[in-house]
C-alpha cells in the first residue's frame, strides 16, 4: 500500500491533505485545484487555485517524452521471424525548466507575467505573505529523475515489425487506476538497395517507425471522496537510420515528430472531519472538478542509440533522445531472437543478376546479345517473270542441253 501511494505521488505530485504546511509546501487541495479550469466549482464554491495548466505541465512533458521512447531497437527488421521482449526504461533528469514556469495574470486590465513554481518547484518562504501562488510539492521537489516502467513485446516477419507494451496495476489504497497500453509499427527498406551498395556501405539500413500509447491514472487522496482521473495519449513518428560497423554493434539516429496530451476529469470533495466546520482556506468541505487538458512537448524529436547483439538473444540498447528536453534510454534488459538466416546482399545481387560496378552500356549489350539463334539468309530473290529472272535462268542452264540441240541440227 505504501508503494502504491508513493507511485501515485510521484506521478501526480500530491502532498499533504490541507493548506500549505508550516514549511510552505503545497497541499493536496492546492495541487488538485490546478486541474480545474473554472474558478467556480460545479456546486458553486470558489476555487482560488483553479486553472493552472503550467503548474502541472511538467508531468505530461516528462511522461510524454518517456512513453515516446524505446519504440525501436534496430533500424533493420529481418525477413526471418523474430521475437523480442524486455523492460525498456527511459530516464529524464528533472531540471530548472521543470521546477518553474511563467504565469500570466490580469491586473487592472493589463497582463502581467511572473515566474512561479511548478508541482516540482520550491516551497514558499514563510517569512513572506501568501501571494496566491501554488508552490511545489515536497515529494516531487526531492526527485532528481522521472521514469515510467512497462513491459514490451515484439515480433517481426518479412521486414515488418509490430510492438506491444503495457503495465497494469490493481486498485490499491490511494491509487484507484493505473494502466498503460501501446503499440508500434516498423518497416525497414534496406533489402531494396543494400545489394547495390559497395561492401563498406551494405550494413546501412533505413526504416520508418510509428508508436502510440494510451494510459489511465486514477487517484483518490486520503481525506477525499471521489477521484482525479488522468488520461494520457502520445504518438511518435520517426525515420531511423542505422549502420553496423561490426556485426554485433549498430549505431542509430532517428528524426521525427512526437505529441503528448493529458486530459483530467473526475470529482473530489475534502471530508477531513477532524477540522470541524467547513473552512475553505484549509480545504475542508471544498470540491474540485478536474477538467483541464494540457499538451506536452509536441514537435521535433531526435535520437542517438547504440544497440548490441550479444550472443543469440541478448540485445541491450542505450541512447540519448531530445524532444524539448533531454532523456536517456536504457534497454539493458532486452532480448531479441531471430529464427532463421536472411540472405546476404551478395546473394540477393546474384539472384537478381546484378553485377556491382558494371557499366549500364555493357550490361545492356550483354542482355541484348542473341544466343543460339539460326542465321538469317539475306539472299535476294528475284520475282518470277522478270527479265532478270529469265536471264539468270539462262545462265544457270546446263551446258549438255546446248550440246544436244547442236547435234540435232
Amino acid at each position: 500500500m505504501k508503494k502504491s501511494a508513493l507511485l501515485a505521488s510521484i506521478i501526480l505530485g500530491l502532498g499533504s491533505a490541507f493548506a500549505t504546511d508550516e514549511n510552505g509546501w503545497a497541499s493536496t487541495y492546492e495541487s488538485l485545484s490546478a486541474f480545474q479550469k473554472s474558478p467556480v466549482s460545479k456546486d458553486g464554491t470558489l476555487n482560488p487555485y483553479a486553472n493552472r495548466p503550467g503548474y502541472v505541465k511538467p508531468i505530461i512533458d516528462n511522461l510524454g517524452n518517456v512513453l515516446n521512447s524505446n519504440w525501436y531497437v534496430s533500424a533493420s527488421v529481418p525477413q526471418s521471424f523474430t521475437f523480442e521482449a524486455g523492460l525498456p526504461i527511459s530516464i529524464i533528469s528533472i531540471g530548472d525548466d521543470d521546477r518553474n514556469y511563467t504565469e500570466n495574470a490580469e491586473f487592472l486590465g493589463q497582463s502581467i507575467a511572473y515566474e512561479t513554481p511548478t508541482i516540482f518547484g520550491e516551497h514558499r518562504d514563510m517569512t513572506q505573505a501568501d501571494d496566491g501562488r501554488i508552490y511545489g510539492n515536497k515529494t516531487l521537489n526531492g526527485l532528481g529523475v522521472f521514469t515510467y516502467p512497462y513491459i514490451q513485446l515484439g515480433a517481426s516477419f518479412y521486414h515488418a515489425r509490430v510492438v506491444f507494451r503495457g503495465m497494469f496495476l490493481p486498485s490499491i489504497s490511494e491509487l484507484t487506476k493505473f494502466n498503460l497500453f501501446g503499440f508500434g509499427l516498423q518497416y525497414s527498406f534496406g533489402h531494396f538497395f543494400q545489394y547495390m551498395l559497395p561492401p563498406a556501405a551494405q550494413p546501412l539500413d533505413v526504416s520508418i517507425v510509428f508508436g502510440y500509447n494510451t494510459s489511465g491514472i486514477g487517484y483518490r487522496p486520503e481525506d477525499y471522496e471521489g477521484e482525479l482521473n488522468l488520461d494520457v495519449s502520445t504518438t511518435n513518428f520517426a525515420f531511423v537510420i542505422g549502420y553496423k560497423p561490426v556485426s554485433f554493434i549498430e549505431v542509430m539516429m532517428s528524426l521525427g515528430y512526437q505529441s503528448a496530451e493529458m486530459k483530467s476529469s473526475g470529482h473530489l470533495k475534502c471530508v477531513a472531519k477532524e477540522f470541524g466546520n467547513p473552512d475553505y482556506s484549509r480545504g475542508y468541505g471544498a470540491t474540485i472538478d478536474p477538467d483541464i487538458t494540457v499538451e506536452g512537448n509536441n514537435g521535433f524529436r531526435f535520437g542517438l542509440e547504440i544497440a548490441f547483439q550479444l550472443g543469440k538473444s541478448f540485445h541491450p540498447v542505450v541512447g540519448f533522445d531530445y524532444a524539448g528536453k533531454s532523456s536517456w534510454t536504457t534497454n539493458v534488459l532486452y532480448f531479441k531472437q531471430q529464427f532463421g538466416e536472411d540472405k546476404t546482399p551478395d546473394e540477393i545481387a546474384k539472384e537478381k543478376g546484378f553485377v556491382r560496378g558494371a557499366k549500364k552500356s555493357e550490361t545492356a549489350a550483354e542482355s541484348a546479345e542473341p544466343a543460339n539463334e539460326t542465321p538469317v539468309d539475306n539472299t535476294y530473290e528475284q520475282p518470277e517473270g522478270s527479265a532478270e529472272a529469265e536471264e539468270a535462268s539462262a545462265e544457270e542452264a546446263p551446258a549438255d542441253d546446248f550440246s544436244e540441240d547442236s547435234s540435232d541440227e
